[in-house]
């Protein structure tokens, strides 16, 4: 035993003396040798150990020491929630976590065999910040041709499955979330000891129970329970398969179910309802919803250790692939450790598996290649209109992006500029100047989108929305298509050289949105809309100004951790040969496209565009446009109409 634990041992001594506990007996012997194993795995943990530690066990104190906190954001980011989609539609949901940088364990009965795992994903980070916006967590593809483990419900109910290196936005490494190592010691935990468990519910964001949950037994005599440790805790659907956690965030036992109120009643097991009503138990599935919780259950963190070896040593295992169990195993037997960290420390942070992965993978223009833009101009037109006021109705779906080297956080581009939302990661709104008497037709080449290096990088949503997505009914593309907010042709205007900035310079994620693909390439409204407005207005000397944008909403579909926006508006500005200004807005949807995303069929139903005002543009947006451009609008002063086709839009001048 080394000095600082004889150290501890004796002080501890010293406290029983003090309450005139201390004997020669048997009893006590036994407490001095569990509490000296206990304050061994204290220091097993990394968190560093006091007095007070030592007093908490005993029941003197529930300080804490403050690196708790920390040390519990870190364990938290191993944990994900885990999606099993089902063969027909739907799905359900469950918890997890990191055991090595290739590993995940959760529950048998939330993904039993390798198809299911096959049809599953974890994310992580799905979780509210600091002040309380939810964050966009980052999907890995669950990988049972990696490894497959699973010990049925009856026996551990556990499942240990491969995940892939890298999330579906092909930047986020997996071992950025780091792992909690499971520690197969004995005494990290003791009956009347806390335990906390940060989980999923019912796939949820991610939430802890934290302490006050005591332990109320640890193993039986009877082999079959002995695998099981038993607490009191709050949990809920979707919680199973998380991490149970000592005071020091070690683990100790996969969270497995809750445990209903029982008796034997003349030899027949029944249950108790919260009505106080007894049925059998073989009737509790019928009402799994009223049941008496009187405890949780978790499955011992030495037992699922002790069947992984087992497993391994197997001989009808040996053609199996075993090299991620075998690198678990040495790491917590402390054979070899997967990082540099000490084998036996509970929360491992590690590298990056691809250095410089980010970097090498994101086109990037440096900050001297926007020099000299001059983004939208407001008078192009001869009246002054500028850019839209993003009100606080706006703001409420996120804030401006801070661009850097700007008053007005506007980034400015070859004759068209963007306000950007952080927050939803696409532009709140665009704005761009067209001169039909010099543009220019501008051949497509192979696309290539850039992130911006004026604002940052983690605001800008690129290909992790786009890449590695199943495709829809058997269609070449992805569910959702890069949608230019500004279209490709409109800036492409001026020079050569200056035409060919501006197209090029219309590939920047900032000018994107996700647009369903059969949405964005329908040439009938969206993508047809503007052509068709600006070339049946006046062909001679054509000049125009065109807004456009996303309408958010809070209530926007989750799709891959972003909010997918179900309209989009457009507002076009053009003059007569007398300076007269005219405007017409418009609202195209894409709703049934954006709501219960499915992958496997395309969907089905009416749209819903129309042809609309300016002012109702603002009111559904939160954007203020100038008065000017209020006051000419073509329709002010009428109902909606529904845009069926392009042959029942009300061209602006023409009106």
């Amino acid at each position: 035993m080394s000095n600082f634990t004889t150290f501890y041992e004796e002080h501890f001594i010293r406290e029983l003396e003090s309450q005139k506990q201390l004997s020669k007996s048997q009893e006590t012997d036994i407490k001095l040798t569990t509490f000296a194993k206990r304050v061994g795995r204290m220091a097993d943990s990394g968190a560093g150990i006091t007095v007070l530690d030592l007093e908490r066990y005993m029941g003197r104190n529930d300080l804490l020491r403050f690196n708790y906190l920390s040390r519990g954001m870190q364990a938290g980011k191993a944990v994900c929630r885990i999606y099993v989609a089902d063969k027909f539609g739907g799905g359900s949901w469950g918890t997890g976590f990191l055991i090595t940088p290739n590993l995940i364990i959760t529950n048998n009965h939330v993904i039993p065999d390798p198809e299911s795992a096959a049809r599953s994903f974890a994310e992580f980070g799905y979780e509210a910040d600091n002040n309380g916006l939810l964050q966009q967590g980052k999907r890995f593809k669950i990988q049972p041709e990696k490894t497959f483990l699973t010990s049925i419900a009856n026996e551990l109910d556990i499942t240990i499955l491969g995940v892939s290196n890298i999330a579906d936005d092909n930047i986020t490494s997996i071992a950025d979330y780091g792992f909690l190592r499971m520690n197969p010691a004995l005494h990290k935990v003791e009956k009347l000891e806390f335990v906390s468990i940060i989980q999923h519910p019912n796939g949820d964001e991610k939430y802890i129970s934290i302490r006050e949950n005591k332990v109320i037994k640890i193993g039986d005599e009877n082999p079959d329970k002995d695998i099981k440790i038993w607490y009191e805790c709050d949990t809920a659907k979707g919680s199973s398969g998380a991490a149970v956690f000592n005071d020091q965030w070690q683990v100790v036992a996969l969270h497995h179910s809750s445990v209903a109120d029982s008796r034997n009643n003349n030899g027949t097991i029944e249950v108790k309802l919260v009505s106080g009503e007894w049925i059998p138990k073989n009737d509790e599935n019928e009402y799994e919803e009223d049941l008496s919780y009187i405890a949780n259950e978790g499955i011992r963190t030495s037992r699922i250790v002790a069947y992984i070896k087992n497993h391994i040593g197997l001989p009808e295992n040996q053609s199996a692939n075993l090299s991620f169990l075998k690198e678990f195993l040495d790491d917590v037997l402390g054979v070899k450790s997967i990082t540099t960290s000490n084998t036996k420390e509970s929360i491992v942070t590690t590298s990056p598996l691809l250095e410089s992965y980010t970097e090498k993978t994101k086109n990037i223009w440096p900050l001297e290649h926007y020099t000299g833009r001059t983004g939208y101009q407001d008078g192009f037109l001869g009246i002054n209109l500028p850019l839209p006021e993003v009100t606080a109705r706006a703001l409420k779906y996120g804030p401006i992006t801070p661009v850097q080297g700007t008053l007005d956080n506007v980034l400015k581009y070859q004759h068209f500029s963007v306000i950007h939302n952080s927050k939803r990661k696409i532009a709140f709104v665009t704005a761009v100047n067209i001169d039909g008497n010099t543009w220019k037709n501008i051949t497509r080449g192979v696309d290539k989108w850039y992130y911006d290096s004026r604002i940052p990088l983690d605001v800008q949503l690129g290909e992790e929305m786009y890449s590695n997505e199943p495709s829809p009914g058997g269609s070449k593309k992805g569910w959702f298509d890069r949608g230019h907010l500004v279209r490709r042709q409109d800036p492409d205007w001026g020079t050569d050289d200056e035409a060919l900035l501006a197209d090029e310079d219309t590939f920047h994620w900032p000018n994107c949105s996700p647009q369903y693909w059969f949405f964005n390439q329908k040439q009938e409204l969206w993508q047809g809309l503007e052509n068709y407005i600006l070339y049946n207005t006046d062909k001679d000397n054509l000049k125009a100004s065109v807004f456009s944008g996303p309408v958010f909403d809070e209530n926007d579909e989750l799709h891959r951790g972003v909010q997918i926006p179900q309209y989009f508006f457009k507002i076009v500005a053009v003059t007569d040969s007398t300076g007269k200004l005219f405007s017409s807005a418009y609202v195209v949807s894409q709703q049934k496209w954006a709501k219960d995303i499915p992958f496997e069929v395309l969907p089905v139903g009416d749209l819903n565009n129309s042809q609309t005002t300016v002012a109702k543009v603002e009111e559904m947006t939160g954007l203020q446009f100038p008065d000017a451009l209020r006051e000419a609008d073509v329709r002010k002063d009428k109902n909606d109409t529904p845009l069926r086709s392009l042959a029942d839009v009300e061209i602006p001048r023409r009106a």
